[in-house]
């Protein structure tokens, strides 16, 4: 039997102690996403009040937290069972041997059905084990809001729905050759993995503080998810351009703009958040990258100056429909309502920033979610509005192919990620 951390067994007491902080937590952190509020930031704002808490509790506490969200739907939805019972039923759903977790919980929680653990099992095995022991009717569809199926195709919504339900890795884009960054994580005993479509995207297991654990190379990685890192591969910058990305944020993908252009060149990053600006420059002072400037703008209604360009990204705001592996919680405090109001202000940036695109210039649209208003429909709205642009062909990053349409990324162990390139005509 294996413990929390798959370590050596821990007190009872520390579990215990574990337990109530948990059980205080939940219940918070329930109210705080029915009302429209992040679960990462609410955890985040209360691990920082509380130092006393080491990285073994604060890991325990996250993975347990994203873990109840993940399988709300069921637990405490449906199946309107208590918080200890819907984080024992959450446990037995995920883990693929009995963990000193889970055993104890199942001394103090009498179901009416003993459960083994069920990790290995596909999700339609997990809901028919449940509706034995609970005799229920529980359905894949179920696990996410009602509201997916309005606005996802159903093909594009099963393929995802199985990534929904797994915690994602975390990736990172090597900066140096990967066999040399692989190897320095191996000295630091971090399980790496690289990626057979992208050399230069390495996947780590989720929940590893790496400025902890490494003592060289933090400057020849970026924190990046695969599919983020997707975008810039699409968008191809030469060294030498001059390029925009009008909705920045914390710089992900302005940082790769930059390493792909080889820092030769020119890159705007704005946003219409200082705070995000002020993180990307602390970004790219670690990375030694000096070639981008920023700048606070709203990209739905200026441009900065006059200039054109030889390419504008737009990482669009969006409902995020396409990380709930990631942020399981945001399944449960947006609706169509937001997909609406996302798709509007995403329109209102691609007619605005169209103009700083230079004749031949390329604009790429991206966002990271699965919704037909903000993907498909986005495009066919631009360019009918806007025949001066068109759809330009590109190398898909995942399979290789040449494609001439927009592609749309499905969840994997990575985040969803719908990208359209856009050549103006001369």
């Amino acid at each position: 039997m294996k413990n929390i951390f798959n370590q050596k067994p821990l007190p009872e007491k520390v579990i215990v102690r574990l337990e109530e902080i948990l059980f205080q937590l939940l219940p918070v952190l329930e109210d705080s996403v029915a009302d429209g509020r992040a679960a990462d930031a609410e955890l985040s704002t209360w691990l920082r009040a509380r130092r006393e808490l080491g990285s073994r509790d604060r890991r325990f506490l996250s993975e347990s937290i994203f873990r109840h969200f993940r399988w709300m739907g069921w637990t405490r939805v449906n199946l309107k069972l208590n918080l200890p019972e819907a984080t024992l039923i959450s446990a037995l759903l995920e883990q693929e041997a009995p963990t000193q977790w889970s055993e104890y919980l199942s001394k103090k929680i009498k179901l009416k059905m003993n459960l083994e653990s069920l990790g290995p099992l596909s999700i339609a095995e997990k809901a028919a084990h449940l509706n034995k022991a609970f005799g229920s009717k529980l359905t894949e569809m179920q696990l996410i809001t009602a509201d997916a199926e309005l606005v996802i195709e159903p093909d594009v919504l099963s393929d995802s729905l199985p990534a929904f339900q797994l915690r994602p890795p975390t990736w990172i884009r090597s900066r140096i050759e990967s066999e040399e960054l692989i190897s320095i994580f191996k000295d630091e005993n971090i399980p790496i993995q690289q990626s057979s479509q992208q050399p230069f995207a390495l996947a780590i297991p989720g929940g590893i503080n790496l400025q902890q654990r490494l003592e060289k190379g933090s400057g020849q990685f970026i924190i990046q998810d695969f599919a983020s890192q997707c975008v810039g591969h699409i968008c191809a910058p030469l060294a030498g351009q001059i390029w925009w990305d009008c909705c920045a944020g914390a710089g992900g993908k302005s940082l790769h703009l930059a390493d792909l252009m080889k820092q030769q060149g020119g890159l705007l990053a704005s946003d219409i958040r200082d705070n995000t600006l002020i993180e990307l420059k602390k970004r790219s002072r670690q990375a030694g990258i000096r070639m981008i400037q920023s700048q606070v703008l709203d990209a739905a209604k200026e441009t900065p100056g006059i200039h054109l360009y030889d390419g504008v990204l737009v990482d669009a705001p969006c409902s995020g429909w396409g990380t709930w592996s990631r942020n399981p919680d945001a399944r449960w405090r947006t609706s169509v309502k937001d997909v609406r109001q996302s798709a509007r202000r995403q329109k209102a940036i691609l007619q605005n920033v169209a103009k700083a695109v230079k004749p031949g210039g390329c604009l790429i649209y991206a966002v990271c979610t699965l919704t037909k208003p903000e993907t498909t429909e986005q495009v066919e709205a631009f360019l009918q509005t806007n025949p001066i642009f068109e759809l330009e062909a590109f190398r898909h990053p995942i399979t290789g192919e040449q494609v001439s349409e927009p592609i749309q990324i499905i969840p994997n162990n990575y985040n969803a990620m719908f990208i359209a390139r856009f050549r103006r005509k001369n």
